[in-house]
């Protein structure tokens, strides 16, 4: 959850141009302790809890968190498993500067 604040930062910044952020979280902590670690974190954009994450992780080849992926406008994945500084760069190129 160390980069969550980081991720909220690019949402702020490029939600009003139309980026949309869905969080996705393992079921390792009860919906409490999530909820709670995203209110402490002041977490924006909404977050889903994944109770068969095993199977995500799988299915998406996730090998480390956070793990990002850039969807453009016309659902075309733009970007997968790139750092923060790379996918923020991709959204300036498609949404424009703040």
């Amino acid at each position: 959850m160390a980069k969550l604040p980081e991720v909220a930062r690019v949402y702020q910044n490029y939600s009003s141009r139309g980026l949309m952020v869905i969080g996705v979280h393992d079921a390792s902590s009860t919906p409490e302790q999530v909820a709670q670690a995203l209110r402490e974190r002041n977490i924006p954009y909404p977050v889903m809890r994944d109770t068969d994450a095993r199977d995500t992780f799988l299915r998406y080849r996730i090998v480390g968190i956070p793990h990002l992926v850039l969807v453009g406008k016309d659902g075309t994945i733009l970007a997968d498993g790139r750092s923060l500084k790379e996918m923020e760069r991709l959204i300036q190129q498609e949404l424009g500067a703040p």
